[in-house]
């Protein structure tokens, strides 16, 4: 547990255990809901679900998409415009999308704008109008606060590249790569073009985008980058009866690469960002690497698939469908796209390891021959600060050229004048109306693994008592390294391995005086066994559970994901939907995963709430 129980908490739950024991009160949930309480909760459900209470709006000063109850109409002369001015940014940068002067230079969204010619009512989320006009200040997530990117501003030949960019276009324009891609193309065997030739048969072709951590971020020096960095960083994997063709290969939208596309966004990233400044780390553009792109005797082509990406090809059979299937159905296709051009590409993302409590004597080890055999590693001791390396304002250009152009809205931006956590502004661009954050095939995978790295750096650590210190230490500089590798060896081929020699016993009774600390780090074994603790607290004071819910809400079949993407429909009609093709119904959930995550959690919510009554006065559908 967290905390330990007061002796009071322990007295009132030893006499609510007797009386549970001793008359039926206990019992009173496996009561059945009256018909009054379910026509309440079926009318609830039905009004919550309304479309004027679902549909959301577009805050102007912060551009976050929320509710009709969390958002006030307010007139633009009710607001002190000028605490949402950025007189830092580039000119060239500026909205043009409204008239800026008539708003006094105020940073806003004009979808959350009444009248953009001239003052008239905006749309403001309650937390930025209290912020605003009660407290007088900017708030944290105005998009004035280095929260804009100016992508409307973009010209127009540049902005229509951005968007038609393939996966790996994006990856040769960019300074950086936090991770490895590999595309993965399987045919879709319940399509009617299965075992067709696979010329004519695109449409029956699923593919998934593999996102995998890398150790540490490799930083480019030219663009676009050389055939080693590319061979190491993207692969593609192909999954059916018959090998593909080099014809196949290049009807695959993901991997295709136009040269002068890259050469536009590259020259346009030059010119305009200033973390992609030429200087003595970074030589810029590489006619050389482009020329070559596709090989050395296909330097006039400028469409094609790059010669250093590795292709595979596995044999499709049971077992592999069989490890890579759902119970859900999702898989299962009846009629295909309309047209060839459409493929639908999974994001999947993979953590580096998982190590459990049985294997925090071998992490020991391994740090402990890391540093042992000249390995760089941080000290830390009381009163030391330590500054990560992930708080780079310049990374999310870097990473992601596409999402930030012009490199003005960095994570932890020094101009900012409300500092944002990491943690924050990720979750607030994920939720601004229009940006390209949601939709980007990587973005959250990569900046999930960097929040997992902080939240390793700030909560966990190793100590030793103050007194054993130097004593420590100097036993630690004695180790034998050859030993210890060997006893790491052992370790990971079998955990419950016993040391057998004085010198392995001398190691482990030396790693078991250094202890790990680690403080509520979600997905930890640690955190884990906290969570079961409270889980055996929860069972001791409220009894077991006697009944087990699962819920799947569909976001394939629910109108609510189109009104969450935008689409104006109306939820009360039920007929919405069937236009759509199932095929059709797959491609708006593939293209749409905000709309996605925010359906879910509204389903859940709303079932918490109304149907289970939790925090609320009286008694709920299951008691």
């Amino acid at each position: 547990m967290r905390c330990p129980r007061t002796a009071e908490q322990v007295r009132k739950a030893q006499e609510r255990y007797r009386r549970l024991q001793s008359d039926q009160e206990g019992l009173s949930y496996l009561e059945i809901a009256s018909d009054e309480l379910r026509k309440a909760i079926i009318a609830e459900w039905q009004d919550m679900f309304q479309t004027r209470n679902m549909r959301l709006l577009v805050c102007a000063v912060c551009g976050k998409r929320t509710k009709p109850g969390d958002t006030n109409r307010v007139h633009a002369s009710e607001v002190e415009l000028s605490l949402l001015r950025n007189d830092d940014l580039p000119a060239h940068v500026l909205p043009t999308t409204y008239a800026l002067d008539v708003y006094c230079g105020a940073i806003l969204h004009p979808k959350g704008m009444a009248d953009r010619s001239a003052l008239g009512d905006l749309l403001i989320c309650v937390t930025c109008d209290g912020e605003l006009r009660v407290k007088k200040r900017m708030p944290k997530f105005a998009l004035a606060n280095w929260l804009y990117y100016g992508h409307e501003e973009l010209p127009e030949d540049v902005r229509r590249a951005f968007a038609d960019s393939t996966p790996f276009e994006r990856i040769l324009i960019s300074r950086a790569r936090a991770s490895k891609v590999s595309f993965r193309f399987s045919e879709i065997k319940t399509h009617a073009m299965y075992g067709t030739d696979a010329l004519t048969s695109q449409r029956c072709i699923k593919g998934n985008v593999v996102v995998m951590p890398q150790d540490a971020t490799h930083l480019n020096e030219l663009l676009p980058p050389s055939f080693d960095v590319l061979r190491d960083t993207v692969c593609a994997v192909f999954v059916g009866q018959s090998k593909p063709t080099r014809e196949n290969i290049a009807r695959l939208g993901p991997v295709l690469v136009r040269k002068s596309r890259v050469r536009l966004l590259i020259q346009f990233l030059l010119d305009n960002n200033v973390h992609y400044a030429r200087n003595g780390e970074f030589l810029g553009f590489s006619q050389r690497n482009l020329d070559v792109l596709f090989g050395e005797d296909k330097v006039d082509e400028d469409q094609g698939v790059p010669c250093a990406m590795e292709i595979g090809f596995l044999q499709d059979c049971d077992a592999l469908r069989g490890a890579t299937s759902d119970y859900t159905g999702r898989d299962t296709v009846g009629v295909g796209p309309a047209t060839s051009d459409e493929l639908i590409m999974e994001n999947v993302g993979y953590t580096e390891c998982d190590d459990t409590p049985q294997t925090y004597r071998q992490m020991k080890m391994k740090a402990l021959s890391h540093c042992l055999t000249g390995g760089r590693f941080v000290r830390s001791q009381a009163g030391s600060r330590f500054v990560p390396d992930f708080k780079n304002p310049r990374l999310l250009s870097w990473l992601f050229p596409h999402l930030d152009p012009w490199g003005i809205g960095g994570f932890f931006e020094p101009a900012r004048k409300v500092p944002l956590t990491l943690e924050e502004q990720l979750a607030h661009l994920l939720q601004i109306e229009g940006a390209p954050f949601v939709r980007d095939a990587d973005f959250a995978f990569v900046y999930y693994n960097i929040c997992q790295k902080k939240a390793v750096c700030d909560s966990v650590n190793f100590r030793v008592r103050a007194s054993q210190q130097e004593e420590i230490v100097r036993r630690l500089m004695h180790v034998d390294v050859s030993v210890l590798q060997n006893l790491i060896e052992r370790y990971e081929r079998d955990p419950q391995y016993q040391p057998q020699t004085e010198k392995e016993n001398t190691i482990v009774r030396l790693l078991n005086e250094v202890s790990m600390i680690g403080r509520d780090l979600p997905g930890t074994a640690a955190y884990k066994k906290t969570m079961r603790n409270e889980i055996r607290s929860l069972i001791y004071f409220k009894g077991t559970p006697a009944l087990f819910v699962t819920l799947n809400p569909s976001d394939v079949h629910h109108p609510l994901v189109r009104l969450y993407a935008g689409e104006n429909i109306t939820l009360e009609r039920m007929e919405h939907g069937q236009e759509l093709t199932e095929w059709q119904r797959k491609v708006l959930v593939a293209k749409n995963p905000g709309p996605c995550a925010m359906f879910f959690h509204t389903m859940m919510s709303a079932f918490i709430r109304v149907i289970l009554r939790y925090g609320r006065p009286g008694r709920g559908l299951f008691g």
